[in-house]
C-alpha cells in the first residue's frame, strides 16, 4: 500500500524469474526478487494481502503475484489511477478492469502456456495492487464502509463522478461538484471525523467517497473543500497509531476483494475462453479445498 521511490528493479525482471520458477517448479528462484520489492521495511502489506487470500494458489504463483503486485509501486509510480489517488476512481476502476482484462487475454489458446501464464499474473497483480489501495487510500472505512467496494463477476465496473457505489450507497466524489450540490467535510475536527464528506443535493444527503492527494502524481480530481493529502487519509501501515483500527479494517478489506478478484478472474477467463480459460487457473492452484467457492459468491 505504501508507495516509494526505492524501486529501481524493472517489471521485465519478473518474466525470467516466474519463467525460471515455473520450469524448476520450486519457488526459490522468487525468494530473493520478493525482498527486492518490499513495499515498507518490516511492514510488507500488499505482500501479506496477497499471500493471506491466494494461500491456496501455488507458491512460486503467490510469489510471482506478490512481486508484480509491488512492483506496481514503480511501474505506475506517477499514475493516480493505479493508487486510487487524487480522487481519480473512474480512472482507477478503469485500470483494474483493463489488466483484468489483459489478464484473461494472456490466457488464451494462442499464447504459449509459460509466456502466457506471466503475463497474466503480471497484469493480475496490477488489479490486485490498485483493489488492495483503494480501501487504504480513501476514506470507504472512515465513512462506515464494511462490505466490498463490488462483488461481481462480471468486469470491474466503471466508478462514475458523483454516482452511487451500489453497496454501499456512497456517492464518487471527482471533480467539480454538480450545481446545486454542497460537499463538506470539518476539517478542524479530529481523525477520523475530518474524514467524513457528505454531499447534499436538493434534499438528499449521503456519504462522500474521497481519495488522498499526492503532488508527484499528475492530475487531481478532489474538489478543493473536501481534499485530504495522502498522509492525511492513508492507512497504510500500523505505525499511523492514531488509525490502526482503520488500517486493519482497511486490510481485512482488501484481503476479501483480493479473494474474490481470483473469482472475478475464473469467471472473465470462463466467459472468454470456456472451460480451458478456467483450466489454465486451475493449473495456478495448490490446495482446491481451500480455494473460494466462486459459486456462492
Amino acid at each position: 500500500m505504501h508507495r516509494h521511490a526505492a524501486f529501481i528493479v524493472g517489471v521485465m525482471g519478473i518474466s525470467l524469474t516466474l519463467g525460471c520458477a515455473a520450469e524448476t517448479g520450486t519457488a526459490e528462484a522468487l525468494e530473493e526478487s520478493t525482498d527486492a520489492f518490499s513495499t515498507t521495511p518490516g511492514e510488507p502489506n500488499h505482500e501479506e494481502i496477497t499471500s493471506t487470500a491466494l494461500s491456496f494458489l501455488k507458491p512460486e504463483v503467490i510469489k510471482a503475484l506478490m512481486i508484480g503486485n509491488v512492483s506496481t509501486d514503480a511501474e505506475f509510480h506517477f499514475s493516480n489511477a493505479a493508487h486510487f489517488d487524487d480522487c481519480n476512481f473512474s480512472g482507477g476502476a478503469a485500470f483494474v478492469a483493463k489488466q483484468q482484462a489483459e489478464a484473461v487475454k494472456a490466457l488464451g489458446p494462442g499464447i504459449a502456456q509459460l509466456d502466457g501464464d506471466v503475463l497474466a499474473v503480471l497484469a493480475f497483480s496490477r488489479s490486485l495492487h490498485a483493489v488492495q489501495d483503494f480501501y487504504a487510500h480513501s476514506n470507504w472505512v472512515e465513512l462506515g464502509g464494511d462490505v466490498l467496494v463490488d462483488q461481481s463477476l462480471t468486469a470491474f465496473p466503471a466508478l462514475r463522478p458523483y454516482s452511487a457505489v451500489p453497496s454501499t450507497g456512497f456517492i464518487v466524489v471527482q471533480g467539480p461538484k454538480p450545481r446545486g450540490a454542497a460537499v463538506t467535510r470539518d476539517d478542524d475536527a479530529p481523525y477520523p471525523e475530518y474524514a467524513i464528506v457528505t454531499i447534499r443535493e436538493r434534499r438528499t444527503t449521503a456519504f462522500g467517497l474521497v481519495s488522498g492527494t499526492v503532488d508527484y502524481e499528475p492530475g487531481d480530481f478532489c474538489p478543493p473543500p473536501v481534499a485530504m493529502t495522502h498522509d492525511e487519509l492513508s492507512k497504510d501501515k500500523t505505525s499511523l497509531t492514531d488509525r490502526v483500527e482503520q488500517h486493519l479494517a482497511a486490510k481485512s478489506l482488501a484481503i476479501r476483494q483480493t479473494r474474490h478478484e481470483w473469482c472475478r478472474l475464473n469467471q472473465l477467463a470462463h466467459d472468454a475462453w470456456g472451460d480451458a480459460g478456467t483450466a489454465r487457473l486451475a493449473a495456478w492452484v495448490a490446495d482446491p479445498s481451500s480455494a473460494p467457492d466462486c459459486t456462492a459468491e
